[in-house]
């Protein structure tokens, strides 16, 4: 008897021992899991703003959204892990009208519930708060940063399945920076029209370490097209059916299963030359190539009947096949409506023969054209057997949050920008803060200057604000980005640190400057006078 009570008293003890241990590592998988999930969510939800790794603008140029996969979001101070946690998950909760960042709770119209929400903010704190709590010490681990990077590492694995092509995608040869043809291990269902609107051709991502911040995007303009039969090909039929046959034209060399045909005809493409009204029966594009009386063509949303054709100028009827008349702007796309092509049978010492529904429609060649260094990332060399993703999601436009309606959780309208005072004259040294996210010159924002020919100019630049910036000022031809732009040391100025920019100028004009990291809200005129 006094052994089993032994036996017990040990088993307790040993119990009350190991408990705690047991409980904290309970606690720390179920944090990880959780910042796992936010990583999974923010992939989905937010990577289009703020990069594919949480680093916005310091990843590639463009993007909107705030850098949040910092260490300056994670701490292990109380206080600070507070107001981090209740920031971060008020503005997701509510978004910040005046920008893009949009209200995500469902309680404001939303996708995400208050758990998600919390998932996120651990994330980017590395700490996951009670829903809807206060932080407490005990929820705070030994190392936020390390918990923190596994979500955001998890967050990149997301979005490289995501954007991976079927099959992968490789390069088969090296490429340098100046390089605009790639050539790749499968060319095909890169889905690029050369054509359609220089808008509307995908990016890709070509990376030669798909678990780092650095990339290049181009944008495909020519590649290998295809498509699949929607119907039976007999041996002797001139004509396949295809989902897409607006995606080859007349020269294509395509294959089918085995037998390689030419296109003689498909489905034509172009674009607008000039913007198009929703009341317009005449309509210019740039080539009206194989386009006849009778075809229909599509724009958008839009159909339209083409009543005739003279030259690139097509009269037509508007809203036809139930659609409606709307405006369209130009270098919109222009696609002939139909879903055939005529071919020739049996190329290259080939055997025509019969093909089944679904059969695969390829255009041969392993060659992609691209615009190198797109949306914000530098052209660079890549290696054989780098891979290439699907382009990410570029980050919307507009509206900004409350410019329409009534603004998320009771903040106030953005207020409407403020009328520029008379130019403010610089000589000398002048000092310019830099905010989120205007430039700010004695309480007037990104304001029109006024400087003398000749007269040396040094701009003292401080980053008051918490995202990063700089300042470029155009060179003697007066346009931005031509090659003899000055541009702030450093180049790119974080929050608090400071910079310079000077210059002198030698000719009157009106002289552009802005921000690189948000050139359409932060920019402004110098103007030169004698």
């Amino acid at each position: 008897m006094i052994g089993l009570l032994f036996v017990g008293a040990l088993a307790t003890l040993l119990y009350f021992v190991w408990d705690p241990s047991r409980q904290d590592e309970a606690q720390a998988r179920q944090l990880r899991e959780n910042v796992d999930f936010g990583g999974a969510l923010f992939a989905l939800n937010c990577s289009s703003c703020h990069g594919l790794t949480g680093k916005g603008l310091t990843e590639r140029g463009g993007l909107p959204g705030a850098i949040l996969n910092d260490e300056s979001r994670r701490s292990t101070a109380l206080g600070e892990v507070s107001s981090n946690v209740s920031r971060f998950r008020d503005t997701i909760h509510c978004g910040r009208v005046g920008t893009l960042m949009p209200a995500w709770s469902q309680s404001q119209g939303g996708s995400l519930n208050d758990y998600q929400i919390e998932q996120l903010v651990a994330l980017i704190t590395g700490v996951m708060p009670p829903q809807g709590g206060s932080v407490s010490q005990g929820d705070i681990p030994s190392d936020p940063n390390v918990v923190s990077e596994s979500g955001w590492e998890y967050s990149l694995e997301q979005a490289n399945h995501r954007a991976e092509f079927q099959p992968p995608k490789h390069l088969q040869q090296a490429v340098t920076a100046s390089d605009a043809r790639l050539v790749l291990d499968d060319a095909t269902d890169l889905k690029a029209e050369p054509r359609a609107s220089a808008s509307e051709r995908p990016l890709a991502r070509i990376d030669d370490n798909p678990n780092d911040s650095v990339y290049e995007l181009v944008r495909l303009i020519d590649a290998p097209a295809g498509s699949i039969l929607k119907s039976e090909a007999g041996a002797s039929d001139i004509e396949l059916t295809l989902e897409q046959p607006s995606v080859f034209q007349a020269g294509d060399l395509i294959t089918v299963d085995s037998e390689v045909m030419e296109v003689v005809s498909a489905p034509w493409v172009t674009t607008l030359a000039t913007d198009v009204t929703a009341d317009a029966t005449t309509i210019t594009v740039v080539d009206a190539g194989s386009l006849v009386a009778g075809a229909t063509i599509k724009i958008g949303s839009e159909k339209l009947k083409i009543n005739s054709v003279n030259g690139d100028s097509l009269s037509v009827e508007r809203g036809v096949e139930d659609t409606t008349a709307v405006d369209h702007s130009k270098d919109s796309t222009v696609t002939e409506q139909g879903d055939t092509i005529q071919v020739k049978r049996a190329q290259q010492g080939t055997a025509a023969g019969k093909h089944n529904v679904k059969a695969e429609v390829v255009e041969q060649g392993n060659e992609a054209t691209v615009e190198r260094g797109a949306e914000g990332t530098k052209a660079a060399e890549h290696s054989a057997g780098t891979e290439l993703f699907q382009g990410p999601i570029l980050p919307p436009t507009g509206p900004l949050t409350g410019e329409v309606g009534t603004p998320p959780c009771g903040q106030k309208s953005a207020q409407p920008a403020a009328t520029p005072g008379p130019p403010a004259p610089i000589t000398g040294t002048v000092a310019i803060s830099l905010n989120d996210n205007f430039f700010d010159l004695n309480g007037q924002q990104d304001p029109t200057m006024a400087a003398k020919v000749g007269d040396p100019i040094t701009i003292q630049l401080t980053n008051k604000g918490s995202q990063p910036h700089n300042m470029r000022f155009a060179g003697a031809d007066t346009q931005l980005d031509s090659g003899d732009d000055v541009v702030s040391s450093p180049d790119l100025i974080p929050g608090g640190a400071t910079g310079t920019l000077s210059f002198t100028v030698a000719q009157p004009g009106t002289y552009p400057y802005r921000c690189d990291f948000h050139p359409d809200q932060m920019k402004g005129e110098i103007t030169v006078t004698q």
